[in-house]
């Protein structure tokens, strides 16, 4: 559909705006998802903080450079395009929620819907999809916590279970 050149001027304004505020900018590849399942991921998105939304690539591209961000080329992907903006420099938490939604369409063995993820701008540098992969799979500080106390814990579990065996066989 097209649209105005008043029109593309004001997503181009917005754009630039959005990506001078964001400590990080995520790029991800969207295919055939169902509305509602957008939405609560919008929903989600403003939950931790951070910004979605679907744009239109090249007024993107010419926002990325009126930026200041390094230049990359979106052309040969196919899709939509969707940028998540965050508000902290080292903000993972939305991407967890990328993954999060991708699992879920794994498990509903759904093959059209799928997010994928293209890359990111971290300090005005552009971070390939294999790096922004991994930051996705970083625990949270809560899930890291949890595990260390786990494995505080699972020794003198592993003792008390040993000894309350030995206690019963004895008696």
């Amino acid at each position: 559909m097209a649209i105005t050149k008043d029109k593309k001027k004001a997503l181009l304004s917005e754009y630039v705006a959005d990506l001078k505020s964001a400590g990080c900018t995520y790029v991800i590849n969207q295919s055939a998802i169902p509305v509602n399942v957008a939405t609560s991921m919008r929903k989600e998105m403003t939950s931790v903080d951070a910004k979605m939304n679907v744009v239109r690539k090249r007024i993107f591209l010419k926002a990325a450079a009126e930026a200041g961000l390094e230049t990359v080329d979106f052309k040969n992907f196919e899709g939509s395009i969707v940028a998540i903006f965050t508000k902290g420099a080292e903000d993972f938490s939305p991407l967890k929620v990328v993954k999060n939604f991708n699992k879920g369409f794994k498990s509903a063995s759904n093959d059209k819907s799928i997010f994928g993820f293209l890359g990111g701008w971290s300090n005005k540098q552009w971070k390939d999809a294999a790096y922004v992969t991994e930051l996705a799979g970083i625990p949270s500080k809560e899930e890291l916590i949890s595990k260390f106390l786990y494995l505080l814990k699972y020794p003198v579990q592993s003792f008390a279970c040993v000894v309350d065996q030995v206690a019963k066989k004895s008696a």
